[in-house]
């Protein structure tokens, strides 16, 4: 147990880390745009957020609207229960995933059609019945692309995923070359992804195509997937029309590409 001068020092050091973690753009000064976009990277709830905001610039005594270190660091402070330690390593973490995120983008702003596609999924997919094909040729003359990300561990995924086939299947059966879907799975193991994918009537990204599967695939992270099911539709040339396709789908069914 520490004695109440290492303490004191623990907890200088701790809020000294979040300052540097809060300060966004550098400049030595935590403003209130700042605190907001923090407590935003965390998923603090809009009131909480502006419960904090309220409660760090108690701080400003000098009145300038911003915090200076002196100012930020005159005591401990803590969210919830969670210490200046925790808080200043999810900051910097989720500001790490905002980063990789953004080049990500980046990666991908020169690239179009089957050239996007190809980087966005890799270059082979499965088909039924678990065939390798090329991306090209299950992508080719399709007007759209939807890109798939799903898990079957994830309970709204498995009320989801019947709702899309349904929708699926009613678009092809009146234009096959109208929709293409690719499934990039979220699960843990070869099995689980196996005997969900086999649920559905479109093709997937291989499970042992580690660079194109999960939260942090090229999908993934080019679309900022931070939950699922999501569903994002693409146009023929690789322009990203909406990553709301589950709400779409949920609302129009089968003419959910008419809300596009």
């Amino acid at each position: 147990m520490l004695d109440p001068e290492e303490k004191k020092k623990a907890e200088s050091a701790a809020m000294e880390s979040l300052f540097a973690a809060m300060d966004l753009n550098g400049d030595g000064y935590i403003e209130k745009s700042e605190i907001e976009k923090c407590f935003g990277l965390i998923g603090a709830p809009p009131h909480i957020t502006q419960q904090e905001v309220q409660t760090l610039l108690t701080r400003d005594t000098d009145g300038d609207g911003k915090l200076n270190k002196k100012e930020f660091c005159v005591a401990t402070y803590s969210v919830a229960g969670r210490s200046p330690k925790w808080l200043a390593e999810a900051v910097g973490e989720r500001l790490k995933e905002a980063k990789k995120k953004e080049e990500a983008k980046k990666e991908f702003a020169s690239l179009k059609g089957m050239d996007f596609f190809k980087a966005l999924l890799g270059d082979k997919l499965l088909g039924k019945p678990d065939k390798e094909l090329s991306t090209e040729t299950a992508l080719d003359g399709k007007e759209y692309v939807g890109v798939y990300l799903s898990a079957h561990w994830c309970p709204p995924c498995k009320r989801f995923t019947p709702k899309l086939a349904e929708a699926f299947a009613m678009i092809e059966s009146k234009d096959a070359k109208k929709l293409a879907m690719v499934f990039v799975t979220c699960d843990r193991d070869e099995g689980s992804f196996k005997g969900y994918w086999g649920s559905m009537p479109w093709n997937a990204v291989p499970f042992s195509a580690k660079d194109y599967t999960g939260f942090n695939s090229k999908a993934g992270m080019f679309l900022g997937v931070e939950g699922i099911p999501t569903l994002a539709i693409f146009d023929k040339n690789g322009k990203l029309l909406t990553d709301s396709g589950v709400e779409k789908v949920s609302a129009k069914g089968a003419d959910f590409l008419s809300a596009l």
